[in-house]
């Protein structure tokens, strides 16, 4: 992590002190009211039939064992979640974590992918996870390298992608193929004792009164501010905050899968080990790119993605 999010840190902290101390004016009562007012999100995924014997008789354990409690989702949710199809990038780091609770949530398929070759030890841990987890979930596992050419055509194949990988060389390339095929991308980030966790959807229900956001957006409008952030830090991370980094991004995924309580569209919730704080604060509203350079920069970017997204599509409707 890195000097961006640092720097986005102290900012939205300020933000979050002007929101407690002014509370009539912007960024106060205000704002709570406006964000309280948004209607909540319709279900992303339809459900599926009856759910399985083997996977009613997991629900029915789970519930009887307090440490592995699932929310208060009705049988059809449970449908919606079999019925789910998610995507994870990586398999270690926040992907980990994240990875055992949609399992334990009982998500239909769980993707994993990363931007480059799989960890063979890391797949087969992961996958005799989530199968012990849940026996009816689908493993699919993507052995080759996540790029602008082969980005749409595997991520157009699920509800939704989680990316917890933290480590990517190409930060804007799941966010950008995301952006251009619709899916909402659960984002997270942790270094040192910090975590951030997002979700961004540039198509969200029409009615929902959320605002279209991009991965972009958190990082602003310098193009080089996601690459500094990609490169792996030597400072350590507090192995814990993973934890709950990554059973938050599977929370968000429940979420809109099943169309349950608020997503945080527009919002990133920052954990601060260190101090035990949570605090969840509004995206900066994205401005409009300068003429030049930096709107040039960002349609080279895209062009590649753009493009895989039109052959992915091509090859869909003559299948």
């Amino acid at each position: 992590m890195r000097e961006t999010l640092g720097v986005w840190r102290q900012d939205a902290r300020s933000w979050g002190r002007g929101a407690a101390d002014d509370r009539g004016g912007e960024g106060g009562a205000g704002a709570i009211a406006a964000y309280r007012s948004v209607m909540a999100l319709p279900p992303l995924v339809e459900p599926t039939g009856p759910l399985s014997p083997t996977e009613t008789a997991r629900l029915e354990q789970v519930r009887n064992l307090p440490q592995l409690r699932l929310p208060p989702i009705d049988d059809l949710g449970h449908r919606r979640l079999a019925a789910a199809r998610v995507l994870v990038l990586g398999t270690t780091g926040l992907s980990a974590p994240a990875v055992r609770s949609l399992a334990a949530a009982g998500v239909g398929t769980i993707g994993l992918a990363d931007v480059g070759p799989l960890d063979v030890d890391a797949l087969v841990l992961a996958t005799t996870t989530i199968l012990t987890l849940s026996p009816d979930t689908a493993v699919t596992a993507h052995d080759e390298d996540l790029t602008a050419e082969s980005a749409a055509r595997i991520l157009g194949g699920y509800d939704l992608v989680i990316d917890g990988s933290d480590l990517s060389p190409q930060p804007f390339l799941v966010g950008d193929t995301c952006a251009t095929l619709g899916l909402p991308l659960v984002w997270g980030s942790v270094a040192r004792g910090n975590a951030e966790v997002s979700v961004f959807w540039s198509s969200p229900p029409r009615r929902s009164g959320q605002r279209s956001t991009r991965l972009r957006d958190f990082f602003g409008a310098d193009p080089d501010a996601a690459g500094a952030a990609a490169a792996p830090s030597d400072a350590g991370v507090l192995g814990a905050l993973r934890g709950q980094a990554g059973a938050i991004l599977a929370a968000e995924a429940i979420r809109l899968i099943t169309g349950t309580g608020e997503p945080l569209i527009g919002r990133v919730l920052t954990i601060d080990a260190e101090s035990g704080r949570f605090d969840a604060t509004q995206l900066p509203v994205a401005q409009p790119a300068a003429a030049g350079a930096t709107m040039e920069t960002d349609a080279a970017d895209s062009a590649p993605v753009a493009a895989s997204v039109a052959t992915a599509t091509a090859t869909a409707t003559e299948e």
